[in-house]
């Protein structure tokens, strides 16, 4: 009998449920509550309590770090409920045994209809428009929009949902550009989940480019990169100039954009709209400069939360621990090396 430990929170609840019913009927599955309202809390050793003597750990809420592995010698996978796995230290998992698996496709249908209407709102401005209708204005003619079918579109980062964003801006009419030099060859060292080839690519529509063509030739950017060393600040002040009186979107990760030269640009009006679902420090500081900017479109983390990922996060969460406890490999390892002891 294989023992399952799944954290939540308030702020991040499962369908432990779901989880359950997915898993053989004589596997336990036990929940721990993190008394927290962030992703980047919960102490490694408090949970290394909780988790050691299971075999899995499906994390939503909590840090997974040395502490974690150190503590909890009885894991043998870790696996994330949904994408984003910036709160596990890798080195560690790999040093104990502990494979780590995502799920990009959890949260991918939410995060990909989050994207499409955010390029609607921008290019339409929809709040804008709203907020001059509620003031007494009713005049058409100020309200010009542009059709996503007329605009070029730039998406960083060719991954589950980056890919199916490509797709639907190319399904649109859009001129889409494309930045991923896994994707392009560039870059063969990738440790995330498989990736769309080249020639998958191109034949959708989307213009493989370099990340400063891409910024220049775009009138709209949608970020769909992970947070890595490579991709930290990777919009920083020289892109978001080249992209001047475009548009933003970043729905990936808050450290994605160096936050400073965001600010310094929305401030001086050198970008038409941006939308934000994603900040380096969450929650952010009630005075944040991006939150009382008219041009800003805040939202806290929430593209990929629906019903629907709730339930997806915890059936492939529970595809992968069972994989793994079975003896296989799961398709999405983010630390392939654990394999190779």
């Amino acid at each position: 009998m294989q023992s399952v430990l799944v954290t939540t929170s308030e702020s991040r609840p499962v369908r432990a449920d779901v989880l359950t019913a997915a898993l053989p009927d004589d596997w336990t599955v036990e929940t721990y509550e993190i008394d927290a309202d962030g992703l980047e809390r919960g102490s490694g050793a408090e949970l290394a309590a909780a988790a050691d003597g299971h075999d899995a750990l499906v994390l939503r809420p909590g840090v997974a770090d040395r502490a974690l592995f150190a503590g909890a010698s009885s894991l043998e996978v870790l696996a994330v409920y949904g994408s984003g796995y910036g709160r596990v230290d890798l080195d560690a998992a790999t040093e104990h045994g502990v494979v780590v698996t995502h799920s990009p496709g959890a949260p991918g249908p939410a995060v990909v209809e989050y994207t499409m209407a955010s390029m609607t709102m921008l290019l339409r401005n929809i709040l804008g428009i709203h907020q001059r209708t509620l003031s007494g204005e009713w005049q058409a003619a100020k309200s010009m929009g542009r059709e996503l079918g007329r605009t070029t579109v730039g998406v960083v980062g060719l991954g589950t949902i980056g890919f199916d964003v490509a797709q639907r801006a190319s399904g649109e009419g859009a001129t889409v550009l494309g930045y991923d030099p896994y994707v392009a060859g560039d870059r063969t060292d990738s440790r995330i989940y498989p990736r769309h080839s080249r020639e998958e690519v191109e034949a959708a529509g989307v213009e493989l480019v370099g990340i400063e063509a891409l910024v220049e030739r775009a009138e709209l950017v949608s970020l769909h990169a992970p947070l890595t060393d490579d991709t930290r600040n990777l919009i920083g002040a020289d892109e978001l100039a080249a992209l001047d009186d475009g548009y933003l979107i970043n729905v990936a990760r808050g450290g994605v954009v160096d936050e400073d030269a965001l600010v310094d640009a929305v401030e001086n009006d050198r970008l038409a709209g941006v939308v934000v679902d994603v900040l380096s420090a969450e929650p952010p500081a009630a005075d944040h400069p991006l939150l009382a900017n008219p041009n800003v479109i805040a939202t806290p983390h929430v593209a990929g939360v629906t019903d629907g990922y709730l339930e997806r996060g915890a059936r492939l969460a529970a595809e992968k621990v069972e994989t793994v406890l079975g003896g296989g490999r799961p398709d999405t390892v983010v630390n392939p090396g654990v394999y190779d002891g």
